[in-house]
């Protein structure tokens, strides 16, 4: 049978003034009985590089949809912001530079630098450093970066994030304005893509529909006595950052089907970043973050 298939869209913060944009669009496919056919995956996709601006061209394969599938919901963000004007960097002035990786091994990676005044913290453990996007509307957008201390100490940090519920709260935001003695950080371009269920079993995280999928078939009115579903969540991410500014772009995709299908997902976890650090893009006004990852070597 046929399936039908829905797409949403959702907000848009655009500044045609070279501010930022930031867009967010939803997407809903829902089987009429329940068998997804296969054409549905290239509609995902293309849904997925229309909203990705074409970062990601492609979210799903066949193997992610069976013919129990009754149900994918999709999520797609983009970003770009160019930085703001006392803290563009000139490129003349990038310089390639060792960057030292988890296992002793070191790369050479272009570095960018600039003389300005920055928002800057030191706290246990790891610095922060925050950079401004230009912006003329309300909402303001800055990247931040989370430099562990010492050069194999992400994994530490990476436990600040998991342990400490209140980690990103105002505290690590309230930076004040200082004069670098030196100030290094690489242009780094990557993609990776992971299967976020695993990820969050391995952190010993949940959801409530998780937990109970048929919290999310009630929307679609299925029967009580259809057999129990099983949860798909899979996230594919891109981000650049150069003398420029910032451009990312995020797909999730959610897909449930009945407990009689049995998928195998492709997952791989793939981090890129002088040591590894983690980043972040956040509203101010709001606090909402829109990106974090961490980044391991930034020239793959």
């Amino acid at each position: 049978m046929m399936a039908v298939a829905a797409g949403g869209g959702g907000g848009s913060t655009k500044n045609t003034n070279n501010g930022p944009i930031l867009t967010m669009v939803n997407g809903a496919w829902v089987a009429k009985r329940f068998p997804l056919v296969v054409q549905v995956v290239d509609e995902i996709n293309s849904w997925a590089n229309t909203a990705s601006k074409g970062f990601i061209k492609k979210i799903i394969e066949p193997e992610f949809l069976c013919g129990e599938t009754a149900l994918i919901l999709a999520n797609g963000l983009y970003f770009k912001g160019i930085w703001d004007s006392d803290y563009k960097f000139n490129a003349r002035r990038t310089q390639i530079r060792k960057f030292y990786l988890l296992n002793g091994s070191t790369v050479l990676v272009p570095f960018m630098t600039s003389s300005e005044d920055y928002y800057y913290g030191s706290f246990d453990g790891f610095k922060v450093l925050k950079i401004p996007h230009q912006s003329q509307q309300p909402n303001k957008f800055s990247m931040y970066f989370f430099l562990p201390d010492e050069r194999d100490g992400l994994q530490n940090l990476l436990e600040k994030f998991d342990s400490n519920s209140g980690f990103l709260n105002e505290e690590y935001f309230k930076l004040a304005k200082v004069t670098l003695d030196e100030f290094r950080i690489p242009k780094f371009k990557f993609s990776f893509d992971f299967d976020v269920l695993k990820v969050m079993n391995d952190m010993g995280k949940s959801l409530s529909f998780i937990e109970n999928p048929r919290d999310l078939s009630e929307m679609m009115h299925i029967p009580s006595d259809v057999p129990s579903f099983i949860l798909k969540l899979f996230q594919k991410a891109y981000i650049e950052v150069d003398e420029k500014g910032t451009e990312a772009a995020a797909i999730t995709v959610m897909g449930m089907q009945e407990s009689s299908c049995r998928l195998q997902v492709k997952s791989s976890f793939s981090f890129v970043a002088d040591h590894p650090f983690l980043f972040m893009i956040r509203e101010e006004r709001s606090g909402l973050v829109c990106f974090t990852g961490a980044i391991m070597n930034p020239i793959h």
